[in-house]
């Protein structure tokens, strides 16, 4: 092949409204190929930006298609108008520096009789920076238009971008939403209470999203940094941030506003010393009832003491707490949680395991309602490939909506996947966490710090220091354990 005359093609459709004008990806290559011949060009790659690729898909071909012709010393680049080559002014630098580098390359726009190359007369040029500048005023008026639906969209509350995870887009009413997704919700629920443990941060939530397969659309890990950008988005608690600025938002709230804050508060309370000396116990877990203050700890005569800021007067006066007296207030609260009767226990697990058993049957209530959406996709699908073969429809428009059948088939069996493995998840967990309220108070003793800080954090939700002394709530779980535990003690009592 004489690479004098070898071309590279680029086809573009940016939008559906010019497919239906016939500006189509199959019309283009037709004009583009038929030049071409006529022109006794020798055609060696074609490159095509589709209307359902985004801004950076469509950067992504743009800079490949360049680095092919310079790696291949291709001489020629023919599309079919500027506008669907380029519509901006940094891309047409880096055409005009490509001319520039050999008198010998050219760039052909058919439909605009344009042959644009180093020596071509100014007339040409002039020509060239004319179709440029409509091009960019093309692409300014589309932005101020969708600048314009985004501005309406955000006050019907409306967020005109994707949701974070733990949320769909789905169409109501002709208008995209963003609901609660039904797989990742909870997950994300997950997520935020489990930020709050002592021994969690920033990235060891990154690789539980990954684990528990909270991941990017092109199935990744999220990064740290956008770990920390979802667990600071507000759009969970109700609120639309876009381009810097806070709009109240119409969306289901999945986490709640306490939650949320005191997420926010770990986050941004300021970063922990780089080198660590001491590793108390209680360490972030301790607040002040009276000043609403985190109590510190530090090492006197080979024992923590934890003491809050004192920024009341009622705390002022207040003595240092020793970690040890704690810990024994501590152990008491665990065995509370004990049962004395193994039998209770076992029923309680039981009694888990039949409501798990309940979420089955409404668990099969969708599956079932799932399984009618895939039955009917697949009807409509058999009904369009019926619509091809009698020709009602172009094969280009049955390729297109049978991929988005088969991408919504998909979606639904990923779903009816994970209802099973979530739901096991849920019994799972409970199950632990009633093993640990009972065993608890015996394995406290012996373990680390950090061991003892989640054995904590997994059973008690606050812990408050007033006149030295401790109060603490049990978590909504460990609480209901404890009363019937002690239902259970006052009838062997009164036996």
């Amino acid at each position: 092949m004489n690479n004098q005359s070898s071309t590279v093609i680029l086809a573009r459709v940016s939008s559906k409204s010019q497919e239906d004008e016939g500006y189509s990806l199959d019309s283009q290559l037709k004009l583009l190929r038929g030049y071409c011949d006529k022109q006794s060009l020798d055609v060696v790659k074609e490159f095509k930006i589709a209307e359902t690729a985004s801004k950076e898909q469509s950067r992504k071909i743009f800079h490949e298609l360049f680095d092919y012709i310079t790696k291949h010393n291709v001489y020629h680049l023919t599309v079919e108008k500027t506008d669907r080559f380029t519509r901006n002014f940094r891309d047409a630098v880096t055409i005009d520096d490509w001319l520039e580098q050999d008198a010998s390359r050219r760039l052909h726009a058919v439909k605009e009789n344009l042959l644009l190359h180093k020596n071509a007369k100014s007339d040409v040029k002039f020509m060239w920076n004319i179709h440029l500048s409509v091009a960019k005023k093309y692409t300014d008026n589309l932005r101020e238009e969708a600048m314009k639906g985004w501005a309406e969209k955000l006050a019907q509350g409306w967020l005109p971008a994707p949701p974070p995870p733990g949320y769909m887009t789905v169409t109501e009413n002709g208008k995209r939403i963003h609901v609660p997704n039904p797989d990742t919700k909870c997950l994300m629920q997950q997520v935020f209470k489990k930020y709050l443990e002592p021994s969690h941060s920033i990235a060891t939530i990154a690789e539980e999203m990954a684990r528990i397969g909270i991941r990017t659309k092109q199935g990744r890990p999220h990064s740290k940094s956008h770990v920390q950008r979802i667990l600071n988005n507000p759009f969970y608690i109700g609120i639309n941030r876009f381009n810097g600025k806070d709009y109240p938002g119409a969306q289901e709230q999945i986490i709640n506003k306490e939650l949320f804050e005191a997420v926010q508060y770990k986050m941004h309370r300021g970063r922990p010393p780089i080198f660590v000396k001491h590793n108390p116990v209680f360490k972030s877990l301790v607040r002040c009832e009276d000043c609403g203050t985190l109590v510190t700890w530090q090492k006197q005569k080979g024992r923590y003491y934890g003491v809050c800021k004192r920024l009341s007067e009622a705390c002022k006066g207040g003595k240092m707490l020793r970690e040890d007296s704690l810990e024994e207030m501590i152990t008491t609260m665990l065995q509370q949680l004990v049962c004395p009767s193994p039998e209770i226990i076992e029923w309680v697990a039981a009694t888990m395991r039949s409501q798990h058993k309940d979420d089955i049957e409404n668990r099969e209530k969708l599956v079932a309602s799932i399984q009618a959406q895939l039955d009917r996709i697949s009807r409509m699908d058999d009904g369009l490939y019926d619509d091809k073969l009698a020709g009602e429809i172009t094969q280009e428009r049955y390729e297109g909506k049978h991929e988005q059948f088969v991408e919504q088939k998909t979606e639904l069996n990923e779903r009816l996947t994970k209802m099973d493995k979530l739901a096991g998840r849920r019994l799972e967990q409970r199950l632990v966490l009633l093993e640990l309220s009972q065993k608890a108070a015996e394995l406290y003793p012996n373990k680390s710090p950090e061991q003892k800080r989640l054995i904590a954090s997994k059973l008690f939700s606050t812990m408050a220091l007033k006149g030295g002394s401790l109060s603490v709530e049990y978590t909504n779980f460990a609480c209901a354990v404890a009363e019937k535990v002690q239902k259970t003690r006052n009838l062997m009592e009164a036996k």
